[in-house]
């Protein structure tokens, strides 16, 4: 529980400075929440939404609720990294805040790079 809230506040501290304390500790349970939820599961679904609302981006929260396989929902999760691509430069000025970013944009991507295999399906 020490290294959670002490990750908290060092994440807290390498966000936006016009940011609130609540929105800055919102983005790290988000991303908390991503890492306890299993890949391709509802669950990291319904994260990736509260992102996009978290930024006030209805229209990616739409698209992120379309089938997984859609264009719509790659198009969303694009959306979505771009949002958390404009915090990355601020987060890169704590290593506990950059780790986290870090993590998220990677799991974006496996997310992207799933939807389009599920499209294409699998090569026999």
């Amino acid at each position: 529980m020490k290294l959670k809230v002490i990750s908290i506040i060092a994440f807290a501290s390498c966000v936006a400075a016009a940011w609130t304390a609540a929105q800055k500790i919102g983005i790290y349970s988000m991303i908390q929440k991503m890492a306890q939820s299993e890949p391709g599961s509802m669950e990291e679904r319904i994260t990736y939404g509260k992102m996009a609302i978290f930024f006030d981006d209805w229209l990616t929260s739409a698209q992120l609720s379309s089938p997984v396989d859609s264009s719509q929902y790659r198009s969303g999760l694009f959306s979505l990294l771009a949002h958390i691509s404009t915090i990355k430069s601020d987060a890169a000025k704590d290593p506990a805040g950059n780790q986290n970013i870090e993590y998220l944009i990677s799991r974006i991507r496996s997310s992207y790079g799933d939807s389009l295999y599920k499209f294409f399906g699998h090569p026999n």
